[in-house]
């Protein structure tokens, strides 16, 4: 009895597949503003490994798009303020304008692994200072998430994140200011004028303001050589007009506008200054002539 064993072989014919490699050094970006007015406008270089694979240098690149998932805004509690985000290649110049959630096309220029040449890629994060200002004071944050991807097989996409804080402090200022002119008297009748102003508090609420004349220690004085004539001042917030005393704050001042520092181009300003001179005390000057003088305002947070 004979046993014959056959051995039989199968020849596999093995295709090899280019695939891809995708990559994003660094992967985590964190920034934290305190602002101090005008716009955000930061800028995170980083590097994006895109090749073709495999090949013995993994050095053959292809274009890569991005996508940046939204929206694109920073939070405190119900308010935001809106956010662009921009790419720039920094091999063509190129810079794109990112939408949320939607990727662009591959029109980015990959770089071998780690970039030998220096960083490729640059996103840039903007917020105007005018949204900025439009809310109320606090921390806003946001995380957003990026994914970087090619159109080859294999590892074709990488993500990564920018976190994004920005405290807003408190702040106040007095705008709107114009010079009174209180004309010539006429040699018998009291003068009175008044100017419109703008208190803007970025939080709203409370304020004391401060009037300092030109005067000796402040006065409210106008001068004209060696000669001088005492006015009053009062500080109307919308509840009242209070007469102020020389250098001394006035404390509980209400309606600050908050959200538009220029209270809507002075439309809506929201205080006034007057200025009362009397006859008697003109009458009583030393010397004729132009008599003038510079009233300080100051307002302050409480």
């Amino acid at each position: 009895m004979w046993l014959r064993i056959i051995a039989s072989s199968m020849l596999v014919l093995c295709t090899a597949h280019a695939q891809a490699h995708i990559r994003t050094d660094p992967n985590a970006f964190t920034t934290t503003f305190t602002w101090n007015g005008g716009d955000l406008n930061h800028s995170f270089e980083l590097c994006v490994s895109s090749v073709q694979q495999p090949n013995p240098q993994g050095n053959t690149l292809i274009d890569y798009a991005v996508e940046a998932q939204g929206p694109f805004e920073l939070v405190s509690g119900a308010n935001s303020i809106p956010v662009t985000l921009s790419w720039d290649d920094l091999i063509s110049g190129q810079t794109t304008t990112l939408q949320p959630s939607l990727s662009t096309a591959e029109i980015f220029t990959g770089a071998a692994r780690y970039c030998p040449g220096g960083n490729n890629a640059r996103l840039d994060v903007y917020a105007s200072g005018t949204d900025i200002q439009a809310v109320p004071p606090g921390t806003y944050s946001s995380q957003f998430n990026f994914t970087a991807t090619n159109s080859g097989r294999g590892k074709s996409s990488a993500n990564f994140t920018v976190s994004v804080d920005i405290t807003i402090p408190n702040s106040i200022q007095v705008t709107q200011i114009d010079d009174i002119a209180l004309g010539t008297f006429d040699g018998s009748n009291n003068i009175s004028r008044s100017d419109t102003l703008c208190v803007y508090q970025a939080s709203g609420g409370q304020y004391a303001v401060t009037l300092t004349g030109s005067g000796n220690g402040g006065a409210f004085e106008l001068i004209s050589a060696g000669s001088s004539v005492p006015y009053a001042v009062s500080w109307n917030d919308g509840n009242g007009a209070q007469t102020a005393t020389a250098g001394i704050p006035m404390a509980g001042m209400g309606n600050s506008r908050s959200g538009d520092p220029q209270c809507n181009g002075g439309a809506s300003n929201n205080a006034t200054v007057t200025v009362d001179v009397l006859a008697n005390d003109i009458g009583a000057a030393t010397a004729s002539g132009t008599h003038s003088g510079v009233l300080t305002i100051m307002v302050e947070m409480q």
